[in-house]
């Protein structure tokens, strides 16, 4: 059938869906539904995937895209893996790391302590830090009620002394800078210091951890394995050193669409509804376009793929409204968000897999559900005749 003749028909159906005064109400909520369904998946996921961007990103300025273990404390074994990180170009920095106890005057917290060799290049977050004394993070300081220049002792429980006993061995240094990472499980335990510090603590000489703030291809990450060193060692990324915040992601993500998914059926619902009722009241008129010499199996075709296409037109819209609506938001969101919050706009992150998601969930439950109401409307009119006949 040509296009000239395909055309008169959808238009009647979409005048009789939106214009008409014996519309099927509905129908048009169904369609409402529908819009309402991409555009809100779209903007969900818009926004929650910024949020999950930004909170790996905060980490990731922090605790390095990989870090490159040592089995114990070495020195001479890092020398070939500095050179092709500083061959290749990649930010890193070398640490001496060590879980302690911190004191001042009765107040005392856990910390981990992180040993900087100041000769490697320092990542963003320490480049303005003062590095004569401790560098605490803001909420581990308040816990200790600390300001400024006061000294504090750096306990290790596992290493001790032989001194009438065995006496956990310790140091004193001066708080000379805070941190304020927004990631609570850093500023609430991490301490950052000169690399002597924690040596002098420990009595050893040497790094046992290497710390890298790029993405690393395939080709430098075998390089890097493939390095003979006196220490065994190990290259561990991000994601596997949090593991269980990645799955938490993940799983957030998957029960976020599966929420949207149950949700959408009541959409569905009423799609099948309107769809029946339809069907029901425009026998007569398919019946007209039957007599006027339109066969009766393109008659019920052309019924669903008008739905189709309405559907698939429908999704779009939702999907181009809500990309317009993250877009209005990444420009103007600072004004809608509190001071309290960390995020001060809308963080919005979008790829194709979002994009894909938002068209592709309401329009597959569109179509199976409409192709549902198809199979008993095709059922119900095997034949126009006996319609005719019933009008006679």
């Amino acid at each position: 059938m040509t296009r000239m003749k395909i055309w008169p028909f959808f238009s009647y159906f979409f005048k009789y869906i939106f214009f008409a005064k014996t519309r099927q109400r509905l129908l048009f909520i169904a369609v409402v539904g529908l819009f309402i369904s991409a555009f809100s998946l779209m903007v969900i996921q818009g926004i929650m995937g910024g949020l999950q961007r930004g909170l790996i990103n905060r980490s990731k300025n922090v605790h390095g895209s990989y870090v490159i273990q040592f089995d114990s404390v070495t020195n001479e074994s890092m020398e070939d893996i500095r050179e092709i990180l500083k061959k290749e170009a990649i930010p890193f920095y070398s640490e001496l790391e060590s879980e302690v106890m911190l004191k001042f005057k009765s107040y005392v917290a856990p910390a981990k302590i992180h040993g900087v060799h100041l000769d490697d290049e320092r990542p963003n977050f320490l480049d303005d830090k003062d590095f004569s004394g401790l560098i605490l993070g803001s909420e581990l300081s308040s816990k200790l009620r600390l300001q400024f220049l006061d000294d504090l002792q750096i306990i290790s429980p596992g290493v001790t002394d032989s001194l009438m006993g065995e006496v956990p061995r310790f140091v004193t240094e001066t708080l000379s800078d805070y941190l304020y990472t927004e990631l609570p499980e850093v500023d609430e335990f991490e301490v950052w210091g000169r690399v002597e510090i924690v040596q002098n603590l420990l009595r050893q000489r040497g790094i046992n951890q290497i710390r890298i703030f790029n993405n690393l291809d395939s080709n430098i990450l075998s390089q890097l394995r493939a390095v003979k060193t006196e220490v065994p060692f190990r290259v561990v990324s991000w994601e596997e050193m949090n593991g269980a915040l990645v799955w938490s992601l993940n799983l957030e993500t998957k029960v976020m669409l599966f929420l949207f998914i149950s949700m959408s059926l009541l959409v569905a619902i009423a799609i099948t509804s309107g769809l029946l009722i339809f069907y029901s009241k425009i026998r007569r008129d398919l019946m007209s376009f039957w007599i006027l010499g339109m066969p009766q199996q393109m008659l019920v075709k052309l019924c669903f793929r008008f739905i189709l296409i309405l559907s698939a037109i429908i999704c779009s819209l939702g999907t181009v409204a809500g990309f317009i609506t993250l877009r209005i938001l990444e420009v103007y969101g600072h004004d809608l968000i509190p001071d309290i919050f960390v995020e001060r706009r809308f963080p919005i992150e979008l790829n194709f897999s979002h994009i894909t998601l938002s068209l592709l969930i309401p329009f597959g439950i569109s179509v199976i559900f409409s192709y549902l109401s198809f199979l008993n409307f095709r059922k119900e009119n095997q034949s126009f005749v006996s319609i005719v006949r019933s009008v006679g």
